[in-house]
């Protein structure tokens, strides 16, 4: 079959305004409004640090010049600030846009910050759909819901971070979008190799239409060091996800070697991930008294339970297991009860095959623990000068809003990544849980993505506004980390943006979250990056706040499911009795999910992992999706909203020129489906019992309850 050449085309009106996108045809872009904002927002800084945002609609004159394929164009005539200067160039080649800005202020006294460019306003359209990098990747197809309702909308990157929006590299792990309209495509990426700040996001600007926006820090500079591109395709978000693969493999400096060579051979057995509490009924915000599972040895009947259940290894993985405070940073060690407790149950586990890992909270500074008061680093603060190695924002003011607060769980500020105060205090603790034993470490806690946070201090040798300084000095900072854990494996919360994947190499998953943003996740993370990283399922906080757990009780068999087909190690929340959870941050008093379903389905995967399905998913390159037709179930989300979501799960992976599908059947009853191959396709259908050939390119199956079926080709 001959592949579609896809075509993009664009015009500008005689005020600089983007008059025609086209993509294979079709307009996406929408009729700028007489003194709209256009194509950018700037923002420049004073050097005390007042804010001065810029945008089309502020300058009176433009300029446009067009040579061959290629545009130039001039804004000038700055009401704002006399002198400014704007030029944007845009060169057509082939299917791409690339796309360049440079700002000129008009004083010397300011500089720039940022720019969001290129602002492409879309045409609203009947099958629009978005796809960002928030959360391992959002789909969004009802853009209204999510500004009206959503717990995460689109917003500026400002200090401090939120660590809850499309900010990169953070919690946004890849540095591109995408738009739709049915199946026609515009793939917006950035072609960094150095990895700098950015925010990726879309939003609603009246009924005018959609906005893009792409906020670019530039530590300073005139404007971003590297082309934004915008390409027409066609197709889904696999499609899309085409585009950047393409450009990281070949372009990106900073990918790392594939996974299965940088993991210890106990990652490579799949351990099912167990997490719990020592201290404290299933919330951050509650009491913290020891619970049934402290002293930490007497969890081991529950994990042996468990392990002969699912037969086979487990990594027990602790919260609220911290001596200083829970969730308060940077400092955990000694562990809750002393070293000697914990070694005990480390060794107890080392013995029967099981591993031990440890939630901690990152490179934040606790001031004062909310959850315990006579944990305070108050005088420590101040003896040792801390004041000089904190992020600071513009004004020179100092605080945080990760966990922060006398509402929630601390009071404190940020570490700056580039002050080695940051690294001899985080080198400390990883090289204490590294000498006792501890095989995992999520110590990048807070750190979404192992992001690191804005700073605009003077102090610490770095530019006094973010950049690329920020990505290199967080790598840095890793790099020391790294050296400190030596066997130990690091992580962080959500999955680990790009450039710190080298570091980061078992990272705790937070797909749910797109659910925050009434959309649904796809798994866009592992597509591009699984040969790279790993993650576990995650321990799903805040995830019942979306979920209406009472009108959809398969939720959670879906959710495991839905993490086995897309590679990421299994995962469990317990409560009391070893009993499983429907999500981390959720009081041991509320019901738990249906306990059969869940304990069966996870055995079997398990099983799977651990036997013909783990030559793909435990270090496997994802491929394309193949068209899968199968009865659907319906999510329930806490703001009247519904989703369809198939009852059967899929993905499509290869390994050294083997290709497989993987299915599996979340539900308590057979589900059956049709899977359409490309082209007509020979090969083995394995399952439960047994394998039998196969060659057509088309495949009905029924599915049994809570199983795996896999098409290997």
């Amino acid at each position: 079959m001959m592949q579609k050449m896809n075509q993009i085309d664009l015009d500008f009106d005689q005020a600089g305004n983007l008059s025609r996108l086209t993509c294979n045809g079709v307009e996406f872009s929408a009729t700028e409004p007489e003194n709209g904002s256009g194509l950018f927002v700037i923002q420049l800084r004073d050097f005390i640090g007042n804010p001065l945002r810029l945008n089309r609609a502020d300058f009176a004159a433009a300029t446009v010049q067009k040579q061959h394929d290629e545009f130039e164009i001039t804004y000038s005539d700055c009401r704002k600030l006399r002198g400014t200067v704007v030029t944007v160039r845009a060169a057509r080649c082939g299917s791409e846009i690339r796309w360049r800005i440079s700002v000129a202020a008009g004083k010397t006294i300011c500089r720039c910050e940022w720019v969001d460019f290129p602002r492409i306003l879309l045409r609203r359209a009947p099958e629009e759909r978005f796809l960002l990098p928030f959360a391992e990747g959002t789909l969004i197809d009802r853009l209204d819901c999510r500004e009206n309702a959503a717990s995460f909308k689109c917003e500026y990157s400002e200090y401090p971070l939120s660590g809850c929006n499309s900010f990169y590299p953070g919690p946004a792990a890849m540095q591109f979008e995408a738009c739709f309209q049915g199946e026609n495509g515009l793939y917006i990426g950035c072609a960094d190799p150095a990895h700098s700040p950015k925010t990726l996001d879309v939003h609603s600007e009246g009924n005018q239409g959609r906005r893009l926006m792409v906020q670019h820090f530039t530590g300073g500079a005139p404007g971003p060091a590297y082309e934004i591109v915008t390409a027409a395709f066609s197709g889904n978000w696999q499609d899309a996800a085409e585009i950047y693969r393409a450009w990281m493999t070949e372009h990106d400096p900073l990918l790392p070697g594939k996974i299965g060579g940088r993991i210890p051979d106990w990652l490579k057995d799949s351990p099912i991930v167990v997490a719990f509490p020592v201290r404290g009924h299933g919330l951050d915000s509650s009491e913290m008294a020891p619970n049934e599972y402290f002293p930490y040895v007497q969890a081991l009947p529950v994990l042996e339970k468990l392990r002969t259940r699912w037969n086979g290894p487990l990594l027990a993985l602790l919260m609220h297991w911290e001596g200083t405070a829970p969730w308060a940073p940077p400092y955990v060690w000694p562990p809750f009860g002393g070293e000697a407790a914990l070694r005990q149950f480390t060794d107890a586990l080392h013995k029967i095959g099981d591993r031990i890992g440890l939630y901690a909270s990152g490179i934040g500074w606790t001031q004062q623990s909310m959850l315990d008061p006579t944990y305070d680093c108050r005088e420590k603060f101040s003896a040792e000068h801390l004041e000089n190695d904190i992020c600071t924002g513009p004004r020179g003011e100092a605080y945080s809003k990760n966990c922060n607060g006398v509402q929630s769980i601390r009071l404190g500020y940020d570490l700056c990544p580039s002050c080695q105060k940051t690294a001899q205090i985080a080198c400390g603790e990883i090289a204490a849980a590294h000498h006792a034993g501890i095989d995992y470490l999520q110590y990048f806690d807070q750190n979404q993505g192992a992001a690191a946070p804005l700073c605009y201090s003077a102090k610490h040798g770095h530019a006094s506004l973010p950049g690329a300084w920020q990505t290199s000095a967080m790598r840095t900072l890793l790099t020391q980390t790294a050296a400190a854990a030596e066997e130990t494996v690091l992580g962080c919360e959500n999955a680990a943006a790009e450039p710190y994947m080298e570091f980061c190499k078992l990272n705790d998953l937070r797909s749910h979250l797109a659910w925050g943003a009434c959309a649904m996740p796809v798994p866009l993370y592992p597509y591009l990056f699984h040969e790279y990283c790993m993650g576990f399922a995650g321990n799903g906080v805040c995830l019942s706040e979306w979920i209406d757990t009472e009108k959809t009780p398969f939720f959670l068999q879906w959710n495991v499911a839905w993490n086995f087909v897309n590679g990421n190690l299994l995962s469990v929340v317990l409560k009391d009795g070893g009993k499983i959870h429907w999500n981390w941050g959720l009081s041991w008093k509320l019901p738990e999910p249906e306990q059969q379903p869940l304990l069966t389905l996870i055995a079997n995967l398990a099983k799977w992992r651990q036997g013909r399905a783990g030559r793909y998913l435990v270090a496997g390159r994802m491929e394309k999706a193949l068209h899968v037709q199968c009865a659907v179930g319906i999510v329930y989300h806490k703001n009247a909203m519904a989703f369809e979501v198939p009852m059967v799960l899929s993905s499509a992976w290869s390994d050294n020129g083997k290709k497989a599908v993987i299915l599996v059947n979340c539900n308590t009853k057979p589900e059956a489906c049709r899977i359409d191959f490309e082209t007509p396709c020979s090969g083995m259908q394995l399952s439960q019992s047994g394998e039998t050939e196969f060659d057509t390119d088309s495949l009905c199956l029924v599915l049994p309850p809570l199983d795996v079926v896999i098409l290997e080709y």
